[in-house]
């Protein structure tokens, strides 16, 4: 089977031939049929993040079919529709016995081997850009059979993680007024999620006007390039006085202090995007005095066995666009293609799609 192997930062991904163990212990092995092409996988190739273990097989944000199962997994079976989760969830640690199994303590990120090649161990956590995958079960949510999986992949990150962000962990409150730094394709989902949130003034502050125009498209009703003015006081002017919540969805320390910057007293800002490895945010300290709050925001607090479905059921009354949100399908092959497409602005989501 084929997979994208990142050798090391700052050098082009290789799709390669790679050979895949059977299903262990609590795991499934998964045809991929979707993968969302991510800026957290691209903070690997540009060395914003750094690389866990190489060679290092890419992906996170997918859906697909079971192809077969480990001793032990009886809730799922060849065939079945699964949609991948980000987090897996034990159900049993405090953290899952909270209501918050997208930080499951037993579950923990590392880098591990179940894929080779030529012999040569290669490492992963939980990957999609991959013609199959293995996953633990507790990462996988079943959706129903009509389920578009080369469109609903989105779900499993990018869509969850923006939505998520606004109605399970700002709980954004009816009429609020929010400003979203950065439209690609997870800040796209906050505001879909300040839609969904009935919040009163969604701003949508890029320095692409097309994603700009995508912002509108979702639901944006003031709209900022921040190469041409300053963010901060537009947020300012429009809502009189400050947001009462702003969201990092772009990944770096500046806009994180520019989004706490322009809440109100009281306000919230929700750091989404991903911070470069080994840097600080730093706040003026007052704001803290004025009872401004700086918050994280992990794959939008998600309940992926509940949320997804629930995403999946207003995306077919049409209350959530899922669709729209797909610039361009690529095949597995034209990876290095689809990050540039991204890092230039021109795509909210590109899907790899799998013969």
């Amino acid at each position: 089977m084929k997979a994208a192997i990142l050798y090391a930062p700052n050098t082009p991904v290789a799709v390669k031939e790679v050979e895949i163990d059977d299903p262990q212990e609590g795991e499934v092995l998964l045809d991929v049929v979707g993968a969302g092409v991510c800026h957290s996988d691209y903070h690997y190739v540009t060395g914003h993040r750094t690389i866990r273990k190489a060679p290092m097989v890419l992906g996170h944000e997918g859906a697909g079919t079971v192809r077969a199962v480990g001793p032990g997994v009886r809730e799922f079976a060849p065939g079945d529709k699964i949609i991948l989760s980000l987090d897996a969830m034990c159900g049993s640690c405090r953290n899952c016995s909270n209501g918050r199994p997208a930080l499951c303590e037993t579950y923990r990120p590392e880098a591990v081997s179940r894929m080779s090649l030529a012999g040569e161990p290669l490492y992963h956590g939980r990957p999609t850009f991959v013609e199959q995958t293995l996953v633990q079960a507790d990462a996988c949510v079943k959706v129903p059979d009509d389920t578009a999986l080369e469109s609903a992949c989105l779900v499993s990150c990018g869509i969850i993680t923006g939505i998520g962000a606004v109605v399970n962990r700002a709980k954004v409150e009816t009429g609020a007024s929010m400003a979203v730094f950065g439209c690609g394709g997870v800040g796209l989902n906050v505001i879909q999620g300040g839609v969904l949130a009935s919040a009163g003034k969604i701003i949508a502050v890029d320095t692409v006007p097309y994603k700009l125009e995508l912002a509108e498209q979702m639901g944006a009703t003031h709209f900022i390039n921040s190469a041409q003015e300053d963010p901060v006081q537009r947020i300012m002017d429009i809502t009189g006085g400050g947001a009462d919540y702003a969201f990092e969805v772009v990944g770096f320390p500046s806009i994180v202090r520019q989004a706490i910057d322009c809440v109100r007293m009281t306000g919230t800002a929700v750091v989404v995007g991903v911070q470069p490895q080994g840097q600080d945010v730093t706040v003026e300290g007052f704001h803290l005095l004025e009872d401004r709050a700086l918050i994280g925001a992990f794959h939008g607090a998600a309940r992926p066995r509940v949320d997804f479905l629930w995403i999946l059921d207003l995306y077919k009354q049409g209350k959530i666009m899922i669709d729209e949100l797909i610039s361009r399908y690529r095949p597995l092959d034209e990876i290095n293609e689809a990050f540039a497409d991204m890092a230039q602005g021109k795509v909210a989501r590109t899907v790899l799609v799998f013969d």
